[in-house]
């Protein structure tokens, strides 16, 4: 008999205090792990569970003996909330196993008509004074050697961005990559700038407000790897160490040899990795999660990494094996700094357990060992005399040491502090309000780096970047032209063309006036209002529906809250009347309403229930009101005296309710966007709620944010709607297409359009980004000319009788599409058919398939044929395994593109539907979650390298660990002997016995699961050390090409020397990659392809 004994984790206590905003941090070392995968509600009731008893006001403050204290992390988590809120399972909690990097591959660009797919421009904001004020949150700033002028800046959720000019000018570089966060950055100097190598980290490091897709995100935008660009930032290829972003994974740190540019290390959330080749392949060195990672000035092979637990290691041999030198259970957070004036001395700031500090560390021995430096009054939190508890150290922390005086010490929480005597004492050096007469600096300090080898320092914070050229004594901004802004909300004017306001996240509400950007309301900025009779009068709010109006366009406001009672959402909904300016709602527990511009509010509804979250009035007739919580929509026809509830048949156990809008002619028409990565995105009724149609077709499985009307049209309707991968459009009975064009890879949070009646064609269409700011765009105008067909499948090399999805990617508008197989040994699945536009379908014999689609419209079609596409392969019938009981079972397997979470017990189950694609010779994670940990569970995992039909080849049980609770991540290398294409991996969880057990048979205790791998070919390249083609030290693998990997020769190897294929030798490869003006010579035999 198995006994449960539960220790209740300290995650509860401490997770949102030292790091709210990097939510998931593990438990402290010898804590139990949970048992279960962490659910949005799990981590939700934590947080509010912990501080229920401090009552902690909307602003985030709470008293303690009479004193007013700020809640750590409060703000980061609501952010966090309000983000996932929308787009977690509402039945499970559970976080989606999806992202929208999946479907921004199938984004595509009209290259006709203006406004066919839209016209988008940037509005900004670009420009801020700085200090308390800011654009954005920056993760990190890389320098140019020996080009100060040239500097090189990344955003959590805005991308990367160059300016050679020393910050007059910037140029944003990543608009189009599947992912736009940049937790770090190397540049290797090319002889231009424009030839510059840079290798970015994407995704975030340290959390903010629009974390992506996955359970337990941490990160604004999850890492999809490192990507390389060679041309200065201009163009991106991915490198060997590449993710995809549902694998929830981060890239914390970069280094580069500087002996040796073609060595980088990559801190990443799965451990450390290095590449000796520039990117091409990578190697696992260990799986320790390092925070921060630095070398010894001077010495490559000293290495020091330090992690979010109090820990610091360090490596003698270049990174192959760590030891640990430091070790503070009380610790958390520690981040590193060292100088090149005293190559011996490093420096580590550790936080404590509420975010504050816990201590300035310092070693004069290369990091042998580590004594106090510092342990004084808290450098951490918000007072300018460090005399509060607390702070955000999980969040925001940097440390920096001047290269050329290594007693001179930044240090970087929510405000700058610098020592000059090797960090005994410390003075502030810039403050968020600018107290203590230092400069104003924008809170919350990401970063802080030393330029070239100078004492010029730069610190990226949540407000932009700042540069101090005198230590410390006065700091300038120095971000204008960073478009960066995560905003929550904006309302547009319809008196004039040119105001717009906008709430941001963490930089306060800001207008455009007469054409210039103004902050006017700090902290966060949320709804926004701008009366459509004069656009002197305007609304803004903070959290909670603290909700401010001007009357004379900002020079001065007011607050409007007096009435409303009750509990609103971090981003309370409030509308203005459309047909009575002066009338206002808003809505809490219940709806409120005022006559008189907010002055005073009346409760109209008595639900006392859920926040509501969404709110909109009939154009038509201002009794009828819609307003929703996430699963119930409620409706009025006589102006709030009595309420309907017409959530009907709208899906809310899948999906929460995200927005609402009426149409402007009929009160009973009404759309209502919907969360959560599946196919119910925008649902229409037409009878005021009695029924409900799903009218997404033509849409990707993605979180729709707001959908709105374009009134102006009167001959059809025509609808615009936000998602997590840009704007969408449907005109009449069309189906939906992209209207994205010119518009970045980036989260639309709302529409609002500007209605110019005399010239419609002025009219703009504006839409608030989560990272990108605020961006226009003429509305649509019908094509004028044909398609340009385009498409793309969800797998390229599925098994037999697996279920393929092929997703139409046609610009122009089609109308009708036409799709062919070559074999035609197909079967549409799904209802779908030949003539369906994104059609499912299986592939019934094992062979490379041609695939075509003929894309028409009104003016014409366009043929797009894709010769063996598709390649089919065979999965073998393997022997039957199975488990038992109801304790230890597979919850989560994360593998590549497998990320199967939340699953149940079911002792065997057949996930060979799930498919990953894994490269000859690289290295891979795979991390299984189990549903109930016990320190005697084993895991074993099998790959059928050979297509055999069994796993007991050598080399194919390649996962296999005893009696360590069968959960965690694992290392998987793909032989160079493995056979291309589809076959099986096999995983079983299994309690007791001191093995991995056999692929084979029924264990008492735990559960098996199979999943479909295909295997891929390799890029070897050639490196040149001699001529002959047949010397395995000629390639970077390793190993003699074979059919299994794709020979690649460049125009200079690096040994300079070119191949020969030397007569009576046959030389064989999957695919020949020859550079331009490049050669080999064949005096024997090349064969190429199978």
């Amino acid at each position: 008999m198995k006994f449960t004994f539960w220790v209740l984790p300290l995650f509860v206590l401490f997770v949102f205090l030292s790091a709210v905003s990097t939510q998931a941090q593990q438990a402290k070392r010898g804590a139990r792990k949970l048992t279960t995968e962490d659910t949005f509600f799990s981590i939700q009731k934590n947080f509010n569970d912990y501080w229920k008893p401090f009552n902690v006001s909307n602003d985030g403050y709470y008293l303690e003996n009479g004193i007013r204290k700020k809640a750590p992390g409060w703000k980061q988590f609501r952010r966090w909330e309000w983000f996932w809120d929308n787009r977690i399972d509402p039945t499970t909690g559970r976080f989606p196993n999806k992202s929208a990097a999946d479907f921004y591959k199938g984004r595509s660009y009209n290259k006709g008509d203006r406004s066919a797919t839209g016209n988008w421009t940037s509005m900004g904001p670009s420009s801020t004074t700085g200090g308390y004020a800011g654009l954005g949150r920056l993760n990190c700033v890389a320098f140019r050697f020996g080009d100060n002028n040239t500097i090189y800046t990344g955003s959590p959720s805005g991308g990367l961005w160059k300016t050679t000019d020393g910050g007059s000018n910037w140029t944003v570089l990543t608009d189009q990559n599947a992912v736009l966060g940049v937790s770090d950055a190397i540049v290797i100097s090319g002889t231009t700038t424009a030839l510059d190598t840079v290798y970015i980290a994407t995704g975030d490091r340290d959390g903010g407000s629009m974390w992506s897709l996955g359970g337990g995100q941490n990160n604004d935008n999850n890492s999809i790897g490192v990507l390389k660009s060679v041309d200065g930032g201009y163009t991106w290829s991915a490198t060997g160490l590449t993710y995809t972003a549902s694998q929830r994974r981060t890239i914390n740190r970069m280094l580069v040899n500087p002996n040796d540019n073609n060595i980088l290390y990559a801190a990443t959330s799965v451990g450390l990795y290095k590449t000796s080749d520039a990117g091409v392949t990578w190697t696992q060195l260990v799986s320790t999660v390092f925070i921060d990672i630095k070398y010894k000035p001077g010495d490559v092979q000293l290495i020091y990494g330090s992690t979010r637990n109090g820990e610091i290691h360090r490596s003698t041999n270049g990174g192959t094996s760590f030891s640990t030198v430091f070790d503070n259970s009380s610790g958390y957070r520690v981040d590193l700094a060292v100088s090149a004036d005293e190559p011996t001395r490093v420096y580590a700031i550790v936080v404590n357990s509420s975010g504050g500090l816990y201590g300035i560390y310092k070693s004069t021995n290369s990091g042998s060992s580590f004594a106090v430096a510092y342990n004084g009054p808290n450098l951490l939190a918000w007072d300018c005399t460090g005399g509060d508890s607390g702070g955000q150290g999980g969040y925001d922390l940097a440390i920096a040491a001047d290269p050329n005086n290594a007693d001179i010490v930044f240090i970087g929480g929510v405000n700058t502090w610098k020592s000059t005597d090797g960090g005994s004492t410390w003075n502030v050096s810039n403050h968020w309000t600018g107290s203590c007469g230092v400069s104003a600096v924008h809170a919350d300090q990401h970063f802080l780096a030393f330029q070239n080898g100078t004492s010029v320092l730069f610190e990226c914070n949540d407000g932009g970047l700042y540069k101090t050229t005198n230590s410390g004594s006065s700091w300038s901004h120095i971000g204008n032209g960073l478009v960066i802004s995560q905003i929550y909300r904006l309302g547009v004017a319809q008196t004039v063309s040119d105001d717009v306001i906008i709430g941001l996240q963490d930089n306060g509400t800001k207008a455009l006036l007469s054409g210039t950007w103004d902050d006017v309301i700090g902290g966060d900025g949320m709804e926004c209002i701008i009366d459509y009779t004069n656009e002197n009068i305007q609304y803004g709010e903070l959290y909670y529906g603290d909700l401010k109006r001007t009357t004379n366009h900002w020079s001065s406001y007011s607050t409007i809250t007096s009435g409303l009672t009750g509990t609103a959402w971090w981003v309370m909904p409030f509308v203005i009347d459309p047909n009575v300016n002066t009338t206002l709602y808003a809505g809490k527990q219940d709806v409120f309403k005022s006559t008189s511009q907010g002055s005073s509010w009346t409760k109209i509804s008595s639900w006392n229930g859920s926040t509501l979250r969404s709110m909109a009035v009939a154009p038509s007739n201002s009794n009828y009101i819609y307003t929703a919580t996430q699963t119930i929509l409620y409706r009025t026809t006589d102006g709030g005296s009595s309420w309907t509830n017409i959530t009907g048949t709208l899906p809310t156990g899948s999906s929460y309710i995200t927005y609402v809008s009426v149409k402007d002619d009929d009160p009973n028409t009404v759309w209502v966007s919907m969360g959560q990565y599946n196919s119910y995105g925008v649902f229409q009724t037409t009878d005021g709620g009695a029924s409900w149609t799903n009218i997404s077709t033509g849409m990707p499985g993605i979180p729709v944010m707001c959908v709105t009307q374009n009134k102006l049209n009167t001959s059809q309707i025509e609808l615009y709607a936000g998602t997590d991968v840009g704007v969408y459009v449907k005109v009449g009975s069309s189906n939906w297409s992209l209207f994205s064009t010119n518009l970045p890879n980036v989260v639309v949070n709302e529409l609002e359009i500007y209605y110019n009646t005399g010239t419609p064609s002025l009219s703009r269409i504006r839409a608030a980004t989560s990272g990108r700011g605020l961006w226009e765009s003429d509305l649509y105008t019908p094509p004028n000319q044909p398609p340009t067909a385009d498409f793309f499948a969800n797998i390229t090399n599925p098994g037999l009788s697996q279920t393929v999805v092929l997703t139409d990617a046609s610009t122009n508008v089609p109308a009708t599409w036409l799709w062919s197989f070559t074999p035609s040994t197909v079967s549409f699945v799904g209802g779908t058919n030949a003539s369906s536009q994104n059609p499912q379908l299986q592939f019934n014999v094992v062979d490379d398939y041609t695939v075509q689609l003929t894309s028409t419209n009104a003016y014409g079609n366009d043929v797009e044929n894709k010769i063996d596409y598709i390649t089919v392969s065979t999965l073998q019938t393997y022997c039957e395994a199975s488990g038992g009981g109801t304790d230890e079972h597979i919850t989560g397997v994360q593998f590549g593109t497998i990320n199967n979470m939340g699953t149940g017990n079911d002792f065997y189950h057949d996930y060979t539907s799930f498919s990953t694609d894994l490269t000859i010779n690289q290295l891979y994670s795979i991390t299984i979650t189990n549903g109930n940990v016990w320190s005697l569970d084993d895991l074993g995992v099998w790959i059928d390298w050979n297509h055999d039909g069994d796993f007991t080849d050598t080399g194919e049980n390649v996962v296999c660990t005893t009696d360590d609770g069968a959960n965690g991540t694992y290392s998987i290398t793909v032989p160079h002997t493995a056979l291309l294409g589809a076959t099986s991996m096999r995983i079983r969880i299994k309690y007791n016995g001191s093995n991995c057990g056999s692929p084979c048979g029924t264990t008492t205790w735990g559960e098996v699961e199979d999943y479909q791998i295909v295997v891929t070919p390799a890029t070897n390249t050639w490196i040149g050390n001699n001529s002959n083609w047949h010397d395995a030290n000629n390639w970077t693998e390793g190993y003699i090409p074979t059919t299994s990997y794709n020979a690649n020769i460049p125009i200079v190897p690096t040994g300079g020397n070119l191949p020969v294929i030397q007569s009576g030798n046959t030389a064989i490869c999957k695919e020949l990659i020859i550079s331009e003006n490049t050669q080999i010579r064949v005096e024997g035999i090349l064969i190429v392809g199978d």
